[in-house]
């Protein structure tokens, strides 16, 4: 079966040109970030799945949800709906994301690291990233005491693994071929 990112991308691909075509990047944005969430609920899932609710009801279920759902971003919930894709939200909404920010010339970079960044290091970080990226880099700085020390950058498809606990996997896997 194909990755749920690569089953993803057409929809993201085919909204972003939309958006940009009718100048409402943004609002797909926040309408497909909203629904990434909405579909994470169990809840809704088992409600979407019950074989009684008509295709037509589960629609209405789904643009009840947002006060002023558009006809279009209707229209996107009941074809994923048909083509059993709404599951697909989040990652529709992250690869849409990307491409938005692409577009613009910016990318969000997570950064992990064993103890909390000080502004001035993630300011250096971001700088670092921004020369090397060639794009303005917004830093998701989050703590996580088993890497150790060093950091974990991931920015779009680069992740750099500078931990200490990266370092010794590495290590313990060279030793042990």
């Amino acid at each position: 079966m194909a990755e749920r990112t690569t089953l993803a991308r057409p929809y993201a691909e085919a909204l972003f040109k939309l958006a940009s075509e009718t100048s409402s990047v943004a609002r797909w944005s926040d309408v497909l970030g909203f629904y990434a969430v909405v579909m994470r609920d169990a809840n809704l899932t088992y409600a979407l799945g019950d074989p009684r609710l008509k295709a037509e009801q589960a629609d209405d279920l789904l643009a009840s949800l947002l006060d002023d759902i558009s006809a279009q971003e209707k229209a996107l919930l009941g074809m994923l709906r048909e083509n059993g894709k709404l599951q697909l939200m989040p990652e529709i909404a992250a690869l849409y994301n990307e491409l938005r920010d692409s577009s613009e010339g910016t990318i969000e970079a997570d950064v992990v690291s064993a103890f909390a960044l000080q502004d001035d290091q993630v300011n250096k970080l971001a700088a670092m990233l921004k020369k090397e990226l060639d794009r303005d880099v917004t830093i998701n700085a989050s703590v996580d005491p088993s890497i150790i020390g060093g950091v974990i950058i991931r920015a779009g498809d680069i992740v750099i693994d500078g931990s200490v606990a990266g370092s010794l996997k590495d290590l313990t896997s060279y030793l042990t071929r």
